[in-house]
C-alpha cells in the first residue's frame, strides 16, 4: 500500500488496500466486503501485462470498475469513513488502526478523483 503522500500520485489501488478493506467492512458491511472480494476475483483473471505505469492504472482502475461500479466506490468511502469517525471517537484509541483507515481513505478517494476526472466520456463497459 502506499503511503498518504503517494496517493494522489498513482490512482490504482492495490490488492492489499482491497484486501485490507473487505477484512474491515465484513462485519458491518457485508455486502460491500463481499464486493470487494468479487472485484479481487476479477482483477485475478489473465489480463495483458501493461507496458507502463500509466497503462496498468488505467487497466486496473477499469476492471476494478467493471466489478465494483462508482456508486459502490462512493459506498465503500462512506463505510470507511464511518469507521475512521468509530476510531477516532473511542476513548482507548488504536493510532495503527486510525492510521490504517487514513490510508485506505487516501487510496479510495484517489480512485474516485480517478473516476470523476474521466466521466466525461467514460467507456462503454462501465454501464
Amino acid at each position: 500500500m502506499s503511503s498518504p503522500s503517494q496517493s494522489h500520485a498513482h490512482a490504482a489501488l492495490t490488492p492489499t488496500a482491497l484486501v485490507l478493506t473487505s477484512h474491515l467492512l465484513r462485519h458491518d458491511n457485508p455486502n460491500l466486503a463481499f464486493a470487494i472480494q468479487h472485484a479481487l476475483e476479477y482483477l485475478g483473471a489473465d489480463r495483458p501485462p501493461p507496458s507502463t505505469q500509466a497503462n496498468e492504472e488505467l487497466q486496473l482502475n477499469t476492471a476494478l470498475l467493471a466489478s465494483l461500479h462508482a456508486q459502490t466506490v462512493g459506498e465503500i468511502l462512506a463505510a470507511l469513513t464511518v469507521l475512521g469517525q468509530q476510531a477516532v471517537s473511542t476513548p482507548q484509541r488504536h493510532p495503527e488502526r486510525v492510521a490504517l483507515l487514513h490510508e485506505l481513505l487516501d487510496e479510495w478517494v484517489a480512485l474516485a478523483e480517478w473516476i470523476l476526472q474521466r466521466t466525461d466520456n467514460p467507456p462503454e463497459r462501465w454501464h
